[in-house]
């Protein structure tokens, strides 16, 4: 998994868990219709699951870890650190979406299977992380690593294949829920939250485009990124208009964090498409991120 789309997964779906949630805005009152459009709880463990699982120590990365060690032609006198992949903080959240009345089925049997696969992975570190931990190896030439080579790799790749269908899944279930939301701020009549999760909604749509370096000069998602781009410019023009009606009510209201975290996302996005450089994108992704850090607070 790629620098990008390790990074884009965690923002993507670390967002509708809290989004409407307890937010003050800057008048300081509470949005009367921002509820999560879920139907049950277990939406925001998932969503904790699959943080965890396409970040840069997630189940890609542990793989390709355990793939550097190179077993089969490793040599005892080697130190070898084997990767740990226990996922504790996984398995904790799948534990807490058993207790929800689960009503997805497609998703719900989608972590179901990706969790019986991760189990054989965990087992795997159980067993074989003291055997290199201790350097165990060099008492046995390795031979015990070298048995378990195949074994271990079949287990991540099977678990990994699960996680692509607990991934598209979940994909699935976010953008329905996203757009439920999306309608509910709109029929409450508080346009000023409307327009803010439009707008993230719309800087989620942007950044999550983008899967890995080869889709920076991919001219057809360029095309629809700017088509995007034009559609978040609408959407924070509404947005700040809405702002300043609050200003002129409040004049001490404060700043309006995701606002200005969605300018800067889209102004490095024009800079990027201009530069081409990797650096105003990340720049990018990172006034997204801040964004999604000010809702979530």
């Amino acid at each position: 998994m790629n620098l990008y789309r390790g990074t884009l997964a965690i923002v993507l779906f670390s967002c509708l868990a809290l989004a409407g949630c307890n937010e003050q805005n800057s008048s300081g009152t509470s949005p009367t219709a921002a509820a999560s459009a879920q139907t049950d709880n277990s939406l925001n463990n998932y969503i904790a699951m699959n943080n965890e699982l396409s970040g840069i120590g997630g189940l890609q990365a542990r793989y390709d870890s355990y793939l550097a060690l190179n077993i089969p032609k490793a040599k005892p006198a080697q130190a070898l650190q084997y990767p740990s992949a226990s996922f504790d903080y996984t398995f904790s959240q799948y534990a807490e979406a058993l207790k929800e009345k689960r009503s997805r089925p497609a998703l719900d049997n989608a972590a179901d299977e990706l969790m019986k696969r991760l189990e054989l992975v965990k087992k795997d570190t159980a067993s074989y992380e003291q055997y290199y931990e201790s350097a165990a190896y060099k008492t046995d030439g390795l031979e015990k690593g070298r048995a378990a080579d195949a074994q271990i790799k079949k287990h991540y790749v099977e678990a990994l294949q699960s996680y692509a269908s607990f991934a598209k899944a979940l994909d699935v279930v976010y953008k329905e829920a996203k757009k439920a939301e999306l309608a509910m701020l709109k029929q409450s009549g508080n346009n000023y939250q409307y327009r803010k999760a439009s707008s993230m909604y719309y800087a989620e749509e942007l950044v999550s485009l983008f899967g890995g370096e080869d889709d920076l000069s991919n001219s057809a998602i360029l095309k629809t990124a700017d088509e995007i781009a034009g559609q978040l410019q609408t959407e924070l023009n509404a947005l700040n208009e809405e702002y300043q009606k609050i200003k002129e009510k409040n004049p001490d209201a404060s700043a309006d964090v995701t606002l200005m975290s969605l300018n800067s996302c889209l102004k490095y996005y024009r800079n990027f498409r201009e530069s081409k450089r990797g650096s105003d994108f990340r720049f990018m992704v990172d006034g997204y991120n801040n964004a999604v850090r000010s809702r979530n607070r």
